[in-house]
């Protein structure tokens, strides 16, 4: 694979891109009333929520989202109008510019049946969202952008990853990573897993590229609590770990990882943790709120939480790399070393979910 090296800052282009969604993001806070009843006072999420019998999970991206863009403000866990959103955005303003924020709203997208969401018709989340061919091509291209670059920037310097012969693509798409891999260690071997359809589809439009010989492409879904391979020197995940967001099923998946691999091994974990600032903040937290209407727990894992989350399943975490806020989504690598056997847990079902940001 030719890896190009970016000049500019794509964020630029993508955070622009992002904010293309915020009429209808605003238009739908009007909607279910939370201008209206900021109006009246402060509240936490938890009591507009409860107001408006919309859904928490939801509700708090969206306040987040609000209070990116100071149509909030937001002390503690409290929530309050500023006076821009006061004059224009409440039905009891002699002067709200509400029917100019719907005008600007669009019946297609990712917000489209926002409200209806926050309403408590929220989708179940399609874990074969992105299985078709479109999909699995767009979110590599998206790669390109500096995500793939800042990643294998960081991994092939580090002293393990020169060592090992053979590596896990845990839910790794078309194995774009594996083949940026494959440039920096011609020794290596990779295993990627996804889902049947992906690697079905990865498999015939890679047959060309550069080190196909070297990628293996392995049909998984751990629903099924399917295995993935052993006596692993390298284990890399990006953009997956999202929807384990409690501990004993983070937990779970990190030790059966464990049971794959060598003694000594490298992990590599590449996922957002929430950390960014100005228009980059304003990106995740709409990343967020996408995330959760769409019946997806989030999209973002705390940092501690991920690090002890290691420690307890047996590695120690040794290298880690800040978010780089030129690229989009920047996200925090954090690499880990195998240094204790644990015994493997059954990871719950119902987990697996390929990302839309590999």
């Amino acid at each position: 694979m030719d890896i190009i090296t970016t000049k500019t800052a794509y964020s630029q282009v993508n955070n622009l891109l992002f904010k293309s969604y915020l009429p209808n993001i605003i238009y739908s806070a009007i909607e279910v009333g939370i201008f209206d009843q900021l109006a009246k006072g402060p509240k936490s999420c938890v009591q507009l929520a409860k107001l408006l019998n919309a859904e928490a999970n939801i509700t708090e991206s969206l306040l987040e989202v609000l209070h990116a863009i100071d149509y909030l403000k937001r002390k503690d866990y409290t929530y309050s109008l500023t006076d821009l959103a006061k004059e224009y955005l409440t039905q009891e303003s002699e002067v709200n510019q509400i029917t100019a924020v719907k005008q600007f709203t669009s019946t297609e997208g990712p917000f489209a049946n926002l409200t209806a969401a926050l309403k408590g018709k929220v989708p179940e989340f399609n874990q074969n969202a992105w299985s078709s061919e479109e999909a699995i091509r767009s979110i590599e291209q998206g790669s390109k952008a500096g995500a793939l670059q800042y990643v294998l920037s960081f991994v092939k310097d580090l002293p393990e990853f020169i060592k090992a012969r053979k590596m896990c693509d845990f839910a790794g798409n078309s194995g774009y990573y594996s083949y940026a891999f494959l440039s920096e260690n011609s020794n290596l071997q990779s295993h990627v897993y996804d889902l049947k359809e992906v690697c079905k589809i990865s498999k015939r439009i890679k047959k060309d590229e550069k080190g196909f010989n070297r990628v293996s492409y392995h049909s998984f879904d751990l629903n099924n609590n399917d295995e993935f391979g052993e006596a692993y020197d390298f284990f890399f995940s990006s953009h997956f770990l999202y929807k384990y967001d409690s501990s004993k099923k983070l937990v779970g998946l990190l030790k059966k990882i464990n049971k794959s691999m060598k003694m000594g091994a490298l992990f590599v974990s590449n996922h957002m943790t929430g950390k960014a600032s100005g228009e980059n903040y304003l990106t995740l937290c709409i990343v967020e709120l996408m995330t959760r209407a769409m019946g997806f727990p989030t999209h973002s894992v705390a940092e501690d939480f991920l690090k002890d989350a290691l420690t307890e399943a047996g590695f120690e975490c040794r290298y880690e790399n800040a978010p780089d806020e030129r690229i989009a989504y920047p996200g925090m690598i954090i690499a880990a070393i195998k240094v204790s056997e644990v015994e493997d847990e059954t990871v719950p079902s119902k987990d697996l979910s390929a990302s839309m940001l590999k």
